[in-house]
């Protein structure tokens, strides 16, 4: 049993129950009239009340280990090789810049980053607002998480506090972080759609080819077609692709007409986001989500299908 006051408990319980047993056995029938029944009782309650708290105890070690093993089970998954994640776990101005430039490359990146960010905040909550016994690991684990996520040098954290409802005016959800002065400021600053802003304009739709030099008559090479233009058409884009990968991710891709319409992607990757127990972002013409449930993808699918039907139908031909 691991040392802590909740253990203590346990042994002060026992302690009790065996000494009051002592007692009545001492005393004997012929104490005095009373005497031995009470000490009987008192034996029985501390022991049942000793057992009733072992049983918590354990169940509450057995709580801070499944919390442990997650964020043990992140962080594993977030280095393993070739992860865009890992830069995620380092710091440093350089490595900021490289990470930013690696997550923010395609939607499929920046969706698995968001997914991996809401998964270790809900692993923090949990661990921050554990009551049973810590250990100096535990400790040590939930502060090197905590300062990972409030250092949150490309918005994520603060992204995934707004799509759960948190605003640069309030947001509860920031009471797991020791310093969330850094979170605060990309709520307010808008950090995460500053990097999307600048980022996304290299992501192409899925299945688009890459630009490429177009040859024109008179043996004349033109330039890329600008960004300003949205390419392909209407007929070659569905309005929403599904690409089942790991994690489990839904992409949606409108084309102007559909756009003009009142459909925007991102609105629909907010809603269902949290249906693959993830997180999404993007452009109202191309955004991802990505989450670690693949199982939900049909039901995300679905519910994609729903909101675009019901925009459409609110929307003028």
């Amino acid at each position: 049993m691991e040392y802590s006051h909740h253990s203590l408990i346990v042994l002060a319980g026992f302690a009790v129950a065996a000494l009051a047993l002592f007692g009545a056995i001492a005393v004997g029938p012929y104490g005095r009239r009373g005497v031995r029944p009470l000490l009987t009782l008192i034996s029985l309650a501390a022991f049942a009340g000793s057992a009733f708290w072992l049983f918590t105890y354990l169940g509450m070690v057995d709580q801070r280990r499944a919390i442990e093993a997650r964020l043990a089970e992140l962080r594993a998954q977030a280095l393993s090789p070739g992860s865009a994640l890992a830069c995620l776990e380092r710091t440093g101005a350089i490595v900021d810049s490289a990470c930013a430039q690696t997550l923010f490359a395609a939607p499929e990146t920046l969706a698995a980053a968001n997914a991996y960010t809401a998964a270790r905040f809900d692993a923090l909550t949990a661990a921050v607002q554990f009551s049973g016994p810590r250990t100096q690991q535990f400790a040590e684990t939930v502060q090197a998480t905590q300062q990972s996520l409030q250092q949150d040098p490309f918005g994520l954290t603060a992204n995934m506090l707004v799509q759960r409802g948190c605003t640069a005016q309030g947001c509860n959800a920031v009471a797991v972080l020791s310093d969330p002065t850094r979170v605060w400021d990309n709520l307010r600053q808008k950090t995460f759609e500053a990097n999307l802003a600048r980022y996304a304009a290299g992501w192409r739709a899925p299945g688009a080819a890459a630009p490429g030099p177009t040859a024109a008559t008179g043996g004349e090479t033109r330039a890329p077609i600008s960004d300003k233009y949205t390419l392909p058409s209407a007929s070659s884009i569905p309005p929403v692709s599904i690409m089942n990968d790991e994690p489990a991710g839904v992409v949606a891709s409108f084309d102007p007409a559909a756009q003009a319409r009142g459909l925007s992607a991102v609105d629909v990757i907010r809603e269902v986001a949290p249906i693959v127990s993830g997180g999404g972002g993007g452009r109202p013409a191309l955004a991802r989500a990505g989450g670690s449930d693949a199982s939900q993808l049909g039901a995300a699918v679905k519910a994609a299908a729903d909101r675009i039907r019901e925009q459409l139908q609110g929307s003028p031909e």
